[in-house]
């Protein structure tokens, strides 16, 4: 290259400066600016000719270190893959230690059209790599880092894979591992896992058809790192369930009276002082079903437990895991519902108590306090003392209440909420989502005294991150290694390592909170993480009791109101379309009351609407019964308004699908209003003027009603008379009969239904056929008949009589 470049030089002088004479030192100096000249087209050619030379001759495949180029190239593609396969974590190693190694089983599925060829899943990491900050674990999470994972764990070759078709394929690195062994630090690690098919397969330069990225914790075992205390931690499980349903056959027994007829002639049988009737199955339907108490002294069931409330199939299942994982680790804290509780055939460990049926008390101020009140919601159903009393009950305690906190709803608290909450007795109260809207604060102490125009109350907040992870939510939806259990609670341990290792000697106290529909397998496999995590110490939440607030007066205040909607924003259209189907349903029952009811002086002048004279009673068998029926039917509507009553508060409640159950209170109603019913009549034929049309009223209810029965026709020539009131005795029949009237032969439809005492419509319609065959039997008939003879025979005389003109 020298060379070329002094030849060029030598040749400038040879041009028209030829018989120019420089001296010495100007020679040298202009020999130099030429040589300079020179050079810098020739750099250029050389800087192009590179650059064309790098972008198309082939890249030289790597022979030293195949696994770091590939894993490095496979971090930066994480969010670049084909879209050809999908990776799941079935289940992962969350805390790795000196003796246990990392094992990771992953579910590769084919999301393409065709088939994957035989490939390779693989597991890499950096095992020099710590994370400094959430924001850097956040983008790992979402694959959006850069993170080189040269350190390769485990690989699995992989079979070929059908379109659809999913593989489980376990990765696992021994304890000696040597990548496992050069982790000189403890806390999270970025973990690769990466499915390739395909060319290039077995040399690691193929994209990945699919690539995750989790995280393993190394625990401080056997490291030689200092000793820093453990992160204290209260893990809260909540006792409550959304599967409460309608026992059908308690239900029919309420709504036929046959249950409250047993109480009664049960009791009566007591205070004959007939001790041998102690035994008797009546007797046993006086406790409340929901209460779960077997104190026989306790006569008069709880109004608002109502014994027709059961556990669905599925519920029990649930109950009987929330048992067995309570007795797997007694370090779990529970915060149970009272009539929840009350449903344990063996009684869990309880910490506190939440409100009655978990009310949904964070959207209480969303709506007006009257929607509530109209739909048979009162607030002394939810508020600490009625809800003491119930978990008192339910444990069969007297002398000691556990503390009653009340259990966040579908809202975040509010000031207006927490007001409320303070003036129904609650001291305490629990967001276990968290109320830290700044992602990037530090973990502190999830503990609020926040001032309300009530008196002070404190919050117990979960630790955002935390929590929903521990609920079965990932961090984000990008997350695609955090849309499984184990990948949630491998996110979880690394989380919680990174909290600890930002602030090592900083004394503070996280909750945790599952959900209220958890869960069990997945809350296991966290707890026991928890549990061998050296970096975490679980404790109970009286430690988060006692422990000093992170924030209180106008801070905490303030913390309020940034970490949720205002009450005024919009409010919810499901807890709106639920208010209004119970105030509807309750409605009715009121209107049952007052206008279909029998009343006293209705059921004295109908000596067959007396339940004691009752003469069917003899033909069905439950003359008994009738006979110690009270003549006063308050205390059983009392107990079918308890019943809508407790459906409701179980309607609005703060779990997920309680929705259902105001579909349960309507159709409570209705079966009300259906009990009377117009029973289906054959048609009626008129041969005359005037008919009779009987129309029967059937009462399966206990006691006696009250109806009008309207009639209409849709002719003008056959109408019926209006309207007839009857009385119809409990599970009986009455009929009342109607006048038809026709004024020709013809065809028309009765239709014939049930008005109240004001005039309302209810139950269902019938529809009977009239048809008319009027026949000329009686004077007027005659009368007709005479007139068409006379006129004929003139007519016939006429034309015999009649003188013919001459031009006819």
């Amino acid at each position: 290259m020298s060379d070329r470049h002094d030849h060029g030089v030598a040749a400038v002088p040879a041009d028209g400066h030829r018989h120019r004479t420089l001296p010495p030192m100007q020679t040298r100096s202009t020999e130099r600016s030429v040589k300079a000249g020179a050079r810098i087209p020739t750099v250029l050619l050389l800087t192009i000719l590179l650059a064309l030379c790098y972008i198309l001759l082939p890249t030289p495949k790597a022979s030293a270190e195949p696994m770091a180029g590939r894993n490095v190239q496979a971090a930066t593609d994480q969010v670049k893959d084909n879209n050809q396969a999908k990776l799941a974590i079935r289940s992962s190693t969350p805390v790795v230690s000196a003796s246990s190694g990392y094992t990771v089983t992953l579910a590769v599925t084919n999301t393409s059209n065709g088939s994957l060829a035989p490939g390779r899943l693989t597991a890499s990491t950096n095992n020099l790599y710590t994370f400094n900050s959430r924001i850097d674990m956040q983008t790992w999470a979402e694959g959006g880092s850069r993170i080189p994972t040269p350190n390769l764990l485990a690989e699995q070759s992989v079979g070929a894979i059908q379109p659809g078709q999913s593989l489980e394929v376990t990765l696992s690195a021994p304890a000696d591992n040597d990548q496992l062994k050069a982790m000189t630090t403890w806390g999270a690690k970025p973990v690769l896992l990466a499915y390739r098919s395909g060319p290039g397969t077995d040399t690691g330069n193929g994209k990945p058809q699919a690539s995750v990225g989790t995280f393993l914790t190394r625990s401080p075992d056997g490291l030689a790192t200092a000793q820093t205390p453990a992160l204290e931690v209260s893990m809260v499980l909540p006792l409550t369930t959304t599967g409460w349903t309608v026992d059908h056959s308690a239900l029919h027994h309420l709504m036929t009276g046959e249950r409250t007829d047993k109480k009664n002639a049960g009791n009566a049988a007591a205070n004959g002082g007939d001790k041998g009737r102690n035994n008797d199955p009546a007797q046993s339907s006086a406790p409340s079903r929901t209460t779960g108490t077997t104190d026989d002294s306790q006569t008069t069931p709880d109004p608002d437990a109502s014994q027709s409330l059961v556990l669905s199939d599925r519920a029990q299942k649930q109950q009987k895991d929330q048992s067995q994982l309570l007795n797997r680790h007694p370090q779990l804290g529970t915060v149970a519902e009272p009539t929840y509780l009350g449903t344990f055939g063996t009684m869990p460990r309880v910490d506190a108590g939440m409100q009655p049926s978990a009310f949904d008390m964070s959207s209480y101020a969303v709506q007006e306090e009257a929607r509530y009140a109209s739909a048979g919601v009162k607030p002394a159903d939810w508020s600490a003392d009625k809800a003491g009393s119930q978990l008192r009950r339910a444990m069969g305690q007297t002398d000691r209440t556990p503390p009653i906190y009340a259990w966040q709803g579908k809202r975040p608290w509010s000031m207006d909420s927490l007001t409320q909450a303070r003036r129904q007795g609650y001291g305490t109260v629990v967001a276990p989502e968290g109320m830290d809207i700044n992602a990037g604060s530090s973990a502190h102490t999830g503990k609020y005294t926040v001032p309300t125009e009530a008196g002070n109350i404190t919050i117990l907040s979960g630790q955002q991150e935390l929590s929903n992870l521990a609920q079965g939510q990932p961090t984000s939806t990008k997350a695609a290694g955090e849309q499984t259990p184990a990948g949630q609670t491998a996110r979880f341990m690394a989380q919680s390592a990174f909290y600890q290792m930002e602030q090592p000697y900083a004394e503070r106290v996280l909750l945790v909170c599952f959900g209220t529909n958890q869960d069990t397998t997945a809350a296991d496999a966290l707890m026991t993480a928890v549990e061998h995590a050296p970096w975490l110490k679980l404790s109970g939440l009286g430690s988060l009791d006692q422990a000093e607030p992170y924030q209180s007066g106008e801070a905490a205040k303030a913390a309020v109101n940034q970490s949720g909607p205002s009450d005024g924003q919009h409010k919810e259209s499901g807890l709106s379309g639920s208010l209004d189907s119970l105030t509807a349903s309750r409605q009715d029952i009121a209107r049952f009351s007052e206008a279909i009811l029998a009343s006293p002086s209705q059921t004295r002048s109908t000596p067959s609407a007396s339940g004691k004279s009752d003469a069917q009673a003899l033909a069905r068998q439950d003359a008994d019964l009738a006979a110690h029926r009270s003549d006063d039917p308050r205390s059983w509507l009392s107990e079918v308004t308890g019943l809508h009553d407790s459906l409701a508060l179980h309607t609005l409640a703060c779990t997920d699908k309680a929705g259902g159950l105001a579909d349960t209170a309507r159709a409570l109603a209705d079966q009300l209003l259906n009990g009377i019913q117009i029973k289906p009549s054959e048609s009626v034929t008129v041969v005359s003027e005037t008919a009779t049309m009987p129309v029967t009223v059937s009462n399966t209810l206990p006691y006696p009603v009250s109806a009008r029965v309207s009639a209409k026709t849709d002719s003008m020539e056959i109408v019926t008379t209006r309207t007839a009131d009857t009385v119809i005795p409990a599970h009986s029949e009455a009929q009342v009969t109607f006048t038809v009237r026709v004024a020709t032969a013809g065809q028309a439809d009765a239709e014939i239904s049930l008005v109240d005492r004001q005039g309302r419509p209810f139950s269902q319609t019938r529809t009977t056929r009239i048809n008319s065959h009027l026949r000329l039997s009686d004077m007027s008939g005659l009368v007709i008949v005479a007139a068409a003879l006379l006129f004929g025979a003139l007519g016939l005389w006429r034309q015999f009589h009649r003188t013919k003109d001459p031009d006819e």
